[in-house]
């Protein structure tokens, strides 16, 4: 009875889906206004806003994780 329910709740969802209109589609664009720019993925973090215990915490883990890779012969 239980798989019954699911096959029929199943059925329905891939019966009711339908690509949006395109009224709706422009609705949403609306909405969402999302420039896509190659400008928007180019831009590094400003490394001077990194607090040195930060850098110097990273160095000590690159160390120790180097050192395994040796002690392991990786």
């Amino acid at each position: 009875m239980l798989l019954l329910s699911i096959l029929l709740l199943l059925t329905g969802m891939v019966i009711m889906a339908r690509p949006p209109s395109p009224d709706e589609i422009k609705k949403l664009g609306e909405q969402q206004q999302v420039n896509y720019s190659k400008d928007d993925y180019d831009v590094l973090p400003d490394v001077g806003h990194i607090p040195e215990s930060f850098k110097e915490s990273l160095k000590k883990q690159k160390t120790l994780y180097l050192e395994m890779l040796r002690q392991h012969n990786l």
